[in-house]
């Protein structure tokens, strides 16, 4: 038989056990602090005081002594600022106490005082300051006032900018008149402008004065080509229904500039990919260039609303230069989510023989908006109040400057409610059962709601916080998660002349856009890539 050791065993652990003991605990704290984000409850970290309990026999007696404290300190409170009080008396009696001596009566002490502010330099270097800002901003409102009242050109209307109520881009220079020059020097300086529009809605984002003036300008020498950017967001059949429609008026081009953001829910066309539209730009603004045979690059300018895409087309256009190039491997133009990413004009020269300018986003007016004035505040604060959902959702506003969304979000439901499919789909985005009406007809309330307990926007106490709730809607519906759009009109109640039809014809023609998806459409053939597509989500 072996014998039993009686030697103690030891304690100690392998290194494997307590390593393998030390990953269980770190997975668990993992787990545990993993299901607390997910529970929607809001809990404080602060601990709460217990206080005394009921059960405790000393708790009146407790109770009053510490009121008692209380009421000691507030009277001795009292008692020192009646004392400062007293003692700031005695010090100012003490110093009017020799004016008195002197003879100087009050009338002395008021000439005195009367003096020293007729004139401040003298003694008063503050209220000198204050006397020179005071005639600075008269100065200031008198010339701007002068300004408003000169300044323009031609008959171009100065509401094209932004005032200082509704900054888009920068806001340090958001006057109306910096976005007027920025928006002159282009209409000066371009050989052709390239219009950005926004495919979920392209006449929210188009502004027909804007299309008179720059075929009004230099003798009708500009040419004018509409981009139809994001198509990615619309389905085949609404993309090519609205370049039917916009290509009666002028060339139309539908591009993808970029990448859609993750989780957007895109509809993936056969064959127009970001390369494939990007190319076909570039070859047309290549085959203008040539066959106008200037001495200088042509310059392309391009304008439209904030955050339509308008340096993601710059970027489109250079990544086509070849893939060995420099400029191909980084941006050409800084480009973001949020509206007023580009502050200031950008040139970027793709070749001898073309240069692109990038410019800030401007909201231009609209056709029924830009022929009448609104004269009186009211009615100025009045239309920017109704204007500001719609630029919301035009993506248009960046979201640290958006004061209250809700109104944006009733306005997408009312748009999407038209269509049972888009209503059901944003509906299964945020997992939440049909809307319900409130006393007064309204879903927005009943949909925030919802929103805010799936997305964990919620308050102290768990009360759901409606505006953040819609700061997420409107994010979604930015990023392209929420799917939407509007249907191109049926009818076409401005019609054409004979010359104005001409004119788009030849446009065509200069830019070669026959076999570039420019007269398909018209024909009702299909626009390459137009046959099939696949919905992402």
């Amino acid at each position: 038989m072996s014998k039993v050791s009686t030697e103690p065993k030891s304690k100690r652990t392998p290194v494997r056990l307590r390593h393998k003991i030390e990953k269980a605990s770190a997975a668990k704290q993992r787990k545990t602090r993993k299901l607390a984000k997910k529970n929607p409850e809001w809990r404080s970290r602060l601990k709460k005081d217990p206080g005394i309990p009921n059960l405790f026999p000393y708790k009146d007696k407790i109770l009053q002594q510490i009121e008692e404290k209380k009421r000691l300190k507030e009277e001795e409170a009292l008692r020192r600022r009646a004392e400062v009080k007293a003692t700031g008396a005695v010090s100012a009696g003490t110093e009017h106490a020799p004016v008195a001596e002197n003879g100087d009566n009050e009338e002395d002490l008021l000439d005195e005082t009367m003096t020293d502010e007729d004139d401040p330099d003298s003694s008063n270097p503050m209220a000198a300051l204050l006397a020179s800002a005071k005639a600075q901003a008269a100065e200031y409102g008198e010339a701007s006032e002068d300004d408003d009242n000169d300044d323009s050109m031609g008959h171009i209307n100065t509401d094209y900018g932004l005032d200082a109520s509704t900054t888009l881009s920068q806001p340090h220079d958001s006057s109306r008149r910096s976005f007027d020059k920025v928006y002159k020097s282009i209409l000066s300086s371009s050989d052709i402008i390239l219009y950005v529009l926004d495919a979920r809605d392209p006449n929210g984002t188009r502004s027909r004065e804007i299309e008179r003036e720059i075929t009004a300008a230099d003798s009708g020498s500009k040419r004018l080509i509409l981009i139809l950017n994001k198509i990615d967001l619309v389905p085949p059949s609404v993309l090519k229904s609205w370049l039917t429609h916009l290509r009666r008026y002028f060339p139309t081009l539908p591009l993808r500039a970029s990448t859609s953001a993750s989780n957007a829910r895109t509809f993936e066309h056969k064959s127009l990919t970001v390369k494939g539209t990007s190319e076909t730009l570039l070859r047309a603004l290549k085959t203008y260039a040539q066959g106008k045979n200037l001495k200088r690059s042509t310059t392309v300018g391009i304008i439209g609303y904030p955050n339509v895409g308008k340096s993601s087309v710059i970027n489109a256009l250079t990544s086509c230069l070849g893939s060995g190039s420099a400029r191909s491997q980084s941006q050409a133009c800084p480009v973001g989510a949020e509206a007023g990413i580009t502050t200031a004009l950008r040139e970027v020269k793709l070749d001898n023989k073309l240069k692109l300018l990038d410019s800030p986003g401007i909201v231009f007016p609209g056709c029924t908006t830009a022929s009448n004035h609104i004269s009186s505040s009211s009615a100025r604060t009045k239309k920017k109040d109704e204007d500001q959902p719609r630029l919301i959702l035009l993506n248009a506003i960046p979201p640290k400057q958006i004061t209250d969304p809700i109104p944006a979000v009733t306005l997408l439901l009312s748009r999407l409610s038209a269509s049972p499919d888009l209503m059901q789909n944003m509906l299964a985005v945020y997992g939440v059962p049909p809307l319900v009406a409130g006393p007064n007809g309204d879903k927005t309330t009943d949909f925030l709601i919802q929103v805010a307990r799936k997305r964990g926007r919620l308050g102290k106490g768990g009360v759901p916080n409606l505006v953040a709730a819609a700061m997420t809607v409107v994010t979604d519906w930015r990023d392209g998660r929420i799917q939407g759009w509007v249907e191109p009109p049926l009818g076409d109640p401005d019609e054409r002349g004979h010359d104005e039809k001409m004119v788009v014809k030849e446009w065509a023609e200069e830019f070669k856009l026959d076999g570039l998806w420019g007269g398909e459409a018209e024909k009702g053939e299909k626009v390459d890539g137009e046959g099939d597509a696949v919905m992402v989500g």
